[in-house]
This record gives structure tokens, C-alpha cells and sequence, in this order.
């Protein structure tokens, strides 16, 4: 959803004299508010807090964690302010160690901070809670929503579900419709079934992305168009450089691609000014290590024709040529249904690590350099 230069300066006018609204609740030692002003936190000082997003069905509140790492008063004008957001989709949690570590990391340094970091370690704690990937509302015997795709949510007055209210009370309560964030970086892995390396969907189209995506050094670089109702897309389209970060596999913390994160995260704090550029540097910026970087325009997915079980063929990140064997699909006996084959030269992206599978399910998805002038900004087939 593209928010209007209207519609931001009148929300923006609003926040101009916003004050933190404290709800005087107080959860885990942590204060609870429904809308944070930055320059109500305490500087020099990583703080905690709960954000009121909501309630679930029969009224029970529903928080989101907070963290806030704000540096010397004057920063909060001439530092940058980034934003970390993790888990809003509830089987995606390497990303939730990535926020505790950045945030345990800065509380040694924060007195040196120029500017302000926001970190939101899990934003769907509702997926979180039933082990899946999206958000369930209650009525109507249930139904489950993708929060990241109700981005920046629906007004309550406006008649907001659970999901779309919680994207709301996130989007104006905590980043101040863009107003208190300059960066966002948000963090995923694939869904549950799946495996994957590091790698970033990132819009070049806005300044300030692509070396976002850079920095990161992952094995792919996705060159996308975004999502409508995305973290990503939305900050975006407001103006906001902001990639996903995408972590391997569902519901483990994978330790190696978690310290890439971490690092990567360090190296956008220094890019900004946020903290000081480390020694080696000299002060210069730093370049990138892209050698084992793949920048790609395009995602083609492969399907299984039948149920049954899947047997890849290939891993993560290998290269393979047109009419390549990629996996095969067996029924309960081991007979082989179908074969999988490379339709281009390409390279593997994703596989699915879970054996069982049904008619239509992506089991295999290439990445490549599409020539057609329709994917130059990015597709996926």
C-alpha cells in the first residue's frame, strides 16, 4: 500500500507533538505503552518496553516486545534511527536471536551511539505461540492471516481485524508513520519446510538499497519489486530504504547465518554513523565482499504434479544446467511419479527438506538472470 505525501504529512503534523502514552501496566519489568516518543526514552540506555497492539478474542491484551538503544540527547536529532524487526512470521526465528544479540551488543557501547536503534524481536507472538507461520483470528471458527501483507493495518475505527490492528498500533504507535525511523531491516527465514542460505529480497529502485542488500554479503541478492503489505514494500514506498533478510530454515536458530546477521547489522550501524567506523577502516566506507555473492532478478519455482514424497536431487546454492535432474517425487511404494527438471541454467535457491508433499507444492525454486525486459526490476515465476 503506497501511502500518500498527504496522508504522511497529515499523520507526520499529529506526531509532531506526540508525547509517550504510558498505559501505567508494567509486564516482565518492562513499561507497556501504546505509542512511544523517541524522545521520551532514556538516552544513553538500552530500555525495554511492551507495545499494546491489540487484544485476541475474549479481551485478553496483546504486547509486542520492544527494545530501544538511544545514544546522547542531541542524537536523537542528528543520529539515524534504525529499525529491527523479527519473527512476524511465527515459524521464523533465527531472526529473533539476531535482535537479542545486536541489542545485548549495544548496551556496552550505547553512550556512544549517534542516533537510535528500535528492535522488535517478535512481532506475531500469536504465530509464534501455535508453531506456524501466520497470524489466527478467533471468529468465525478461525481464520489465519499473513501479517506481512496488512502493512501500515487498518485504523480500529476503521474497523481493523486482530492482524491489520496490529500492524496499525506498530506502523504509528512505535515507528511513527516513518517519522522515527530512517532504516528498517527486517528479519525472516523461509517457511517452515524449506532451506535456504542468506539472502535479501531488495528494491534498487530507492536509494540507499542496494548497499543495504551489499553490506549484507549474503549468497543472493534478490532483486525485487516487494510485496504490497510488507514491511519492506511499505517503508519503501514511504520513502524508507529498508530489504528482507531471509535466514535458512524455519524454526531453528542456525548459528552461522545468526552471526552473519549480527554482523551484517554492525556494518549498517557504522554505515550510518551510528557507530563509529571501526579502526581497520581508516575511516574510509567499507566495500563489500561480494565474491560469493549472487545477484539475481528472477525466482522460478518447480512443483510436484502428485502427492507423495520428495527426494532432492541437489542442495542449496549448487549450480545446474538446463535439463538438469532436481529432484524426485516417489509414491508410498518408491515408485518415481515424476522427475524434476532445471528448465534454464540456474542456480538453487531453495529445497524442500520436508519428504512429504501434495499436487502443486513448490519442491525446488531456481534463481537466475531472466532476459526478459518484464523481470529487469525483478520476478518470480
Amino acid at each position: 500500500m503506497k501511502l500518500s505525501r498527504q496522508s504522511l504529512a497529515a499523520a507526520l503534523v499529529g506526531l509532531a507533538s506526540a508525547q509517550t502514552n504510558f498505559t501505567g501496566d508494567v509486564l516482565q519489568g518492562a513499561q507497556v505503552v501504546s505509542f512511544l516518543d523517541l524522545a521520551d526514552v532514556p538516552s544513553n540506555a538500552v530500555t525495554r518496553y511492551y507495545l499494546r497492539v491489540g487484544e485476541l478474542n475474549g479481551g485478553l491484551p496483546l504486547h509486542l516486545p520492544v527494545f530501544v538503544a538511544r545514544g546522547p540527547p542531541e542524537t536523537l536529532a542528528t543520529g539515524k534511527k534504525l529499525s529491527l524487526s523479527a519473527a512476524i512470521h511465527g515459524d521464523e526465528l533465527n531472526g529473533v536471536r539476531v535482535v537479542q544479540r545486536v541489542f545485548e551488543g549495544l548496551e556496552s557501547v550505547v553512550g556512544t551511539l549517534n542516533g537510535t536503534v528500535i528492535g522488535i524481536p517478535t512481532v506475531n507472538p500469536p504465530g509464534i505461540y501455535l508453531n506456524q507461520r501466520n497470524y489466527f483470528t478467533a471468529s468465525s471458527s478461525g481464520f489465519l492471516t499473513n501479517v506481512n501483507r496488512v502493512f501500515p493495518g487498518v485504523a480500529p475505527e476503521d474497523g481493523a481485524s486482530g492482524p491489520q490492528l496490529l500492524a496499525y498500533n506498530v506502523w504509528n504507535g512505535l515507528w511513527g508513520n516513518t517519522s522515527q525511523v530512517d532504516v528498517g531491516i527486517d528479519l525472516h527465514t523461509l517457511s517452515t519446510g524449506s532451506n535456504s542460505s542468506l539472502w535479501c529480497y531488495a528494491d534498487f529502485r530507492l536509494p540507499y538499497v542496494e548497499r543495504l542488500a551489499k553490506l549484507l554479503q549474503p549468497n543472493t541478492i534478490k532483486i525485487d519489486p516487494g510485496e504490497p503489505g510488507s514491511i519492506e514494500t511499505t517503508f519503501v514506498s514511504a520513502g524508507i530504504p529498508s530489504i528482507t533478510v531471509e535466514m535458512g530454515a524455519a524454526k531453528e536458530w542456525r548459528v552461522s547465518l545468526i552471526n552473519r546477521a549480527v554482523d551484517f547489522i554492525g556494518r549498517v550501524m557504522e554505515d550510518l554513523a551510528i557507530l563509529p567506523a571501526s579502526s581497520a577502516s581508516g575511516g574510509a566506507a567499507y566495500v563489500p565482499d561480494l565474491s560469493q555473492t549472487y545477484i539475481i532478478t528472477t525466482f522460478e519455482g518447480l512443483a510436484s504434479n502428485f502427492g507423495g514424497f520428495v527426494e532432492p536431487l541437489v542442495g542449496v546454492d549448487q549450480h545446474v544446467t538446463a535439463g538438469q535432474q532436481l529432484a524426485n517425487i516417489r509414491n508410498v511404494f518408491g515408485d518415481v511419479l515424476q522427475t524434476v527438471t532445471a528448465p534454464v541454467d540456474a542456480r538453487i535457491h531453495q529445497i524442500a527438506v520436508d519428504p512429504s508433499t501434495e499436487p502443486g507444492e513448490r519442491v525446488v525454486q531456481l534463481a537466475y538472470n531472466s532476459t526478459d525486459p518484464e523481470c529487469a526490476d525483478g520476478c518470480v515465476l
